[in-house]
């Protein structure tokens, strides 16, 4: 919500523009009530700009503490600088981000709270009468402010939703069309094997059975032929075999990849090796909704400049790293993501793992401890 956090900066230099003119033309006396409520007018943008750092960062709580000082600097500055009017429009901008940082209810308890102090003040120095009238004209202004606010903040919501839900669609689509593609190359590498091999092995027996019958020289030679091509042939077969279960299983490359929000910061880097892959679709899955929920919360909670997501081989099976850079002293608390992470690896017999960075950070990892099988039933031996 940059602009309207642009906006905020604009009003502010309005309002402070009021008691400085005053200052100047010498309509202001400078007593220790002018002073406080100076001050508090100065300290409302360096609150703004905390709590847009806060947002910045996904630092919810501190976000929230930043605009509650803002409520009672903002009654100080509406006390001391009595002669100004425009120092309530500072209300109109604290009510903007009290409906931004907080649910909706606690937002209006709070903004209740702040006019009824303004009410009191109102009160004191202008009469019941012209007290009731600029509330009015207040309270309009904050409700329009306060609505605003609410619906930048669910298409903000709403915009987030759909870059997850599109980001998980687009990697269960290069997710299936890899396992089509791994199903294919292992039919046609059985095939191959089971048929074309089967079948040069028992052409090239027959030739050497002939070769032993036949006496004449020019046929023996023919013959000899035959049996150095079908052996180039059954290896040129075992060539092809090799390489297409040298790709067996599911490679999650560029599903992994198609994971990473569209966004300039945090970095999203990728260290996926080329032989890590898992032998079966759910196992896959499973890998693929660790690293999304994974990346969401790092993205959500962290608090960091980049995050990086390993894939790569182990000596008892595939291993998969999330790491970020944030600011994590502490293990987070199972919630519901970290326990549905953990139910998911556990139906397929993975297990998970997390742990703090030397430099700050957290480092997930999840394992898989079924290596890929390379080797599969034949029909027919290949010799």
């Amino acid at each position: 919500m940059a602009p309207l956090s642009l906006a905020a900066y604009v009003t502010w230099l309005a309002i402070a523009s009021g008691p400085v003119i005053d200052a100047i033309d010498g309509r202001m006396t400078l007593d220790a009530r002018t002073v406080i409520g100076a001050l508090a007018l100065v300290a409302q943008p360096l609150l703004f700009i905390g709590r847009a750092r806060a947002d910045l960062h996904d630092q919810g709580a501190h976000a929230e503490r930043w605009v509650l000082w803002q409520l009672p600097l903002a009654l100080l500055a509406v006390w001391g600088l009595p002669r100004t009017g425009s120092t309530a429009i500072l209300m109109i901008l604290v009510v903007a981000q009290l409906f931004a940082v907080f649910p909706v209810r606690r937002a209006l308890l709070l903004t209740l709270a702040m006019n009824a102090g303004l009410a009191a003040l109102l009160i004191s120095q202008f009469g019941p009468r012209r007290a009731v009238s600029a509330l009015l004209a207040y309270g309009g202004f904050q409700a329009f402010a306060a609505l605003t606010t609410s619906y930048a903040r669910r298409a903000e919501h709403a915009r987030d939703q759909l870059r997850t839900i599109n980001a998980e669609l687009l990697a269960t689509r290069q997710l299936l069309l890899e396992s089509a593609r791994g199903e294919e190359r292992l039919r046609l590498s059985r095939e191959l094997h089971d048929v074309a091999g089967h079948k040069l092995t028992a052409l090239k027996l027959h030739l050497r059975l002939i070769e032993r019958e036949i006496d004449d020289g020019a046929p023996r030679a023919a013959i000899g032929d035959c049996v150095r091509l079908s052996d180039e042939l059954l290896a040129d077969v075992r060539g092809v075999v090799d390489a297409l279960r040298a790709h067996d299983g599911i490679d999650l490359h560029a599903a992994l990849r198609a994971l990473a929000p569209n966004l300039p910061r945090p970095i999203v880097a990728f260290a996926l090796a080329d032989d890590a892959r898992v032998s079966r679709l759910d196992q896959a899955q499973a890998l693929l909704r660790v690293a999304q929920e994974a990346l969401t919360n790092a993205l959500r909670h962290a608090a960091c400049t980049q995050i990086v997501i390993r894939l790569h081989a182990v000596a008892d099976g595939i291993e998969l790293q999330v790491e970020d850079d944030g600011r994590a002293t502490a293990l987070p608390v199972d919630g519901n993501g970290l326990r549905g992470m953990r139910e998911r690896l556990d139906a397929v017999g993975g297990r998970l793992a997390l742990a703090l960075n030397p430099g700050g950070g957290l480092r997930l990892t999840a394992l898989l401890p079924s290596p890929l099988p390379v080797h599969f039933p034949a029909r027919g031996a290949v010799s």
